[in-house]
């Protein structure tokens, strides 16, 4: 029968195949990766207050309001939450009692039972020393501008499954109930995940690696002096309002990679910024519509930069 048709038939075999192809076609365009979105050349958002952020350290948007930020200094700083707006002005300020600051890395917000909450990564360890490493978790003040001071709701104890490693990267999920740390040093860097509700003493779970990230050659390494050495050491991440992708940063560059399903993947970046010369770039965030996504320095005075996200 199927000789008789391609003898007999050449037209209604053509049209067979050719409907066939087209449907195959069209299944592999509908299950195919998003067009990756395009970001604008960066802009200045503003200068923050040196007083307050002499060294920013982690960035992370507000769920309660469009257009505020959460801010911490890195370690040996005052215990405070710094809240500004999106030209990097300080709108309050909020004590953590009871927590040290004593390498504070980075910041993020979740949405849980109908509270916002921040967590922040007390996860530095430059000299990959720490047994023990901390993740405070504070309900997020619902008033930017009203100064003050909060307890933790929670603070995770926990350790690394293979020994000691520095991550400065912290990002959380309301969606899987976990957060994410991102190796800091790792080639390549090593993506973990920490349940919401772990016990104390809890080791996160690798579940990816994040390929592609430019490591420098041995000219840089040599010429470049310390920036050479650790422009692609990882310093902060950030997942995007819609929860398909992580924005990872390093000293020269941002990275975006699909937020994984499962574990033990090996993720490919879907596009990458390089940044202006920026002086050690340790926090990203975006903003509450995921139309915006701001970096900072640890260095002060440096402003914050801002990518706006254009249209397809």
């Amino acid at each position: 029968m199927m000789k008789s048709i391609v003898l007999f038939k050449p037209r209604r075999a053509f049209l067979a195949l050719f409907t066939v192809g087209y449907l195959f076609l069209s299944a592999c365009q509908a299950t195919s990766e998003a067009t990756p979105v395009r970001w604008s050349e960066p802009v200045f958002a503003g200068i923050p207050d040196a007083g307050k952020l002499a060294e920013l350290s982690g960035l992370t948007r507000s769920n309660h309001a469009d257009g505020v930020y959460w801010a911490i200094n890195d370690g040996d700083n005052p215990a405070e939450i710094i809240a500004i707006d999106g030209a990097a002005q300080t709108l309050g300020t909020f004590s953590t009692e009871g927590v040290r600051n004593i390498d504070w890395e980075d910041i993020t917000n979740y949405s849980l039972n109908g509270k916002n909450y921040l967590a922040i990564a007390d996860t530095g360890d430059n000299g990959g020393i720490r047994d023990e490493l901390y993740i405070h978790i504070f309900e997020e003040p619902a008033d930017a501008n009203q100064s003050g001071s909060i307890t933790p709701v929670k603070s995770i104890r926990f350790h690394w499954p293979d020994g000691a490693r520095d991550a400065e990267s912290l990002f959380a999920s309301s969606e899987s109930k976990r957060f994410y740390l991102i190796s800091k040093k790792r080639v390549p860097a090593e993506l973990f995940a920490l349940p919401f509700d772990a016990k104390d003493g809890s080791k996160p779970v690798k579940v990816a690696t994040l390929e592609g990230i430019a490591q420098p050659d041995a000219q840089t390494m040599n010429s470049k002096g310390d920036y050479g050495r650790y422009r692609a050491q990882i310093t902060a991440a950030d997942l995007s309002p819609d929860k398909t992708t992580i924005a990872v940063l390093n000293y020269q560059q941002i990275y975006f990679f699909k937020m994984p399903k499962g574990k033990g993947q090996s993720l490919s970046p879907q596009t990458i910024i390089t940044l202006p010369w920026l002086p050690q770039a340790e926090g990203i965030g975006y903003s509450r519509d995921g139309k915006q996504l701001f970096v900072g320095s640890e260095q002060a005075p440096t402003p914050v930069i801002r990518f706006d996200r254009l249209q397809p």
